[in-house]
C-alpha cells in the first residue's frame, strides 16, 4: 500500500508538472504585435530601384505611370516627391526650349550597405543611370549621355511594410542630375 501511494503521489507530481507546460490556447506570436519584420536587402533594393526609376521618368517628355506603391512610401516621401514634380517640369520646360528633350533612361542601382536598427533602416547605394536624348537639330542620339551617384535612402516600418522615407545624395551641390531636387 506505501508504494502504491508512492507510485501515486509521484504520478500525480509529474501530471500537474506537465499541465503546467502545455501551451495555452489560441495563436502564438513572435516579438509584438504588429511588429515589422525584419527587411531583406533585396526587398530595400527593390523599393529603392522603383523609385529611382520613378524619379528618373519625370524628366521623359512623356513620364510614365509611378512603379512604386503607395504602401512603400512615408507621407514625407510623397509629399517631398510632389514639390520636386515642379522643378523638375521647369528645368525640363527650360531643356526642351533650347531643342533636347530626355527620350528614355536606364537605371541600374548597387546597394552598398544596409544598417537596420528596429523600426528604420537605411540603404547606402550607387545609381548608375543612362539616358537618351532627341535634339531638334540631330534626331535622337544613339548615345547616352549618363551619370553615377552615390545615395543614402532611409525606410521607416509600417505595419507589415518598410516604406521609404527619404533618398538624399551622398555628396549634395551642383552637378547632380536634373531629376534630384535638394531640399
Amino acid at each position: 500500500m506505501k508504494h502504491s501511494m508512492c507510485t501515486l503521489a509521484a504520478a500525480a507530481v509529474l501530471g500537474l508538472a506537465l499541465a503546467g507546460c502545455q501551451p495555452t490556447a489560441g495563436p502564438i506570436t513572435l516579438g509584438s504585435p504588429g511588429a515589422t519584420p525584419s527587411p531583406s536587402p533585396s526587398e530595400l533594393a527593390a523599393i529603392v530601384q522603383a523609385a529611382v526609376e520613378d524619379r528618373n521618368g519625370t524628366v521623359l517628355d512623356t513620364p510614365p505611370a509611378m512603379r512604386l506603391a503607395g504602401v512603400h512610401m512615408t507621407a514625407a516621401y510623397l509629399s517631398k516627391r510632389e514639390r520636386d514634380l515642379p522643378k523638375v517640369a521647369r528645368s525640363k520646360a527650360g531643356f526642351k526650349a533650347m531643342g533636347f528633350w530626355y527620350t528614355s533612361f536606364s537605371t541600374k542601382i548597387t546597394v552598398e550597405s544596409v544598417e537596420v536598427t528596429g523600426s528604420r533602416a537605411s540603404v547606402r547605394f550607387k545609381e548608375l543611370t543612362e539616358e537618351y536624348q532627341y535634339s531638334t537639330a540631330n534626331g535622337p542620339s544613339s548615345v547616352p549621355s549618363g551619370y553615377s551617384l552615390v545615395q543614402t535612402a532611409t525606410f521607416r516600418s509600417s505595419g507589415d511594410a518598410w516604406q521609404l522615407d527619404s533618398i538624399t545624395p551622398s555628396v549634395p551641390g551642383d552637378g547632380l542630375p536634373m531629376s534630384v531636387v535638394e531640399g
